[in-house]
């Protein structure tokens, strides 16, 4: 019961540091920012329910979800699983939590670099619920921010033809990692597929 509570207050403080250090960029991220990283942990607890994870794997997966897009505030968006990772190292190591679960938190921040690399279930569950919007409705509202955010971070518009061609290759070349989204996503992420390319067909 001890290290239960250990769990939640860790990710109490976790949701704390990440909220305040996020907060700040809000006008600058319009899709990476605190509530994209929430629906995540969201999408993260949800999927981790369904495999029921034990508590320690279920703080490696919402710990990883709530660190895996920091990076963005201090740099660009390459390499910025790798900032999060030392963002969140930096973080843990004062609260003494165990180094095998730091390994876990960072193995699973950087399994969402693109293309992703899952290796294990912790990895994979991560990678899906930051890219689980790819199978619902969400898709194109949420694609239409990371354009936004893009354009603002080069200064300079981006022909809405070229995005859509983007997100269609994006989306034709991404497969869920788990099984559970695969089975409850794949069916509204070909609807997404379908959309994008009539988009692209009229735009022509």
């Amino acid at each position: 019961m001890e290290t239960e509570m250990n769990y939640q207050s860790w990710l109490d403080q976790i949701e704390a540091f990440v909220s305040a250090q996020l907060s700040p960029y809000a006008e600058r991220l319009a899709y990476h920012n605190l509530n994209h990283t929430r629906s995540v942990v969201t999408n993260a607890t949800r999927i981790a329910a369904h495999y029921q994870l034990s508590d320690a794997d279920r703080f490696v997966v919402l710990s990883a979800s709530w660190f895996h897009d920091l990076g963005y505030i201090n740099g660009d968006p390459s390499g910025h699983e790798q900032r999060g990772a030392l963002i969140f190292k930096e973080f843990a190591n004062p609260l003494l939590i165990e180094d095998n679960l730091i390994a876990g938190v960072i193995g699973c921040i950087l399994a969402t670099t693109l293309p992703q690399k899952a290796v294990n279930l912790l990895e994979s569950i991560v990678c899906d619920a930051d890219l689980y919007h790819f199978g619902t409705t969400e898709f194109t509202q949420k694609d239409a921010l990371m354009l936004e955010e893009t354009q603002h971070r080069l200064k300079t518009d981006i022909p809405l033809i070229n995005w859509l061609n983007g997100s269609l290759r994006l989306l034709q070349s991404h497969q869920f990692c788990t099984q559970h989204c695969h089975h409850e996503l794949a069916s509204q992420k070909q609807a997404n597929i379908r959309e994008l390319e009539a988009r692209i067909e009229a735009d022509l």
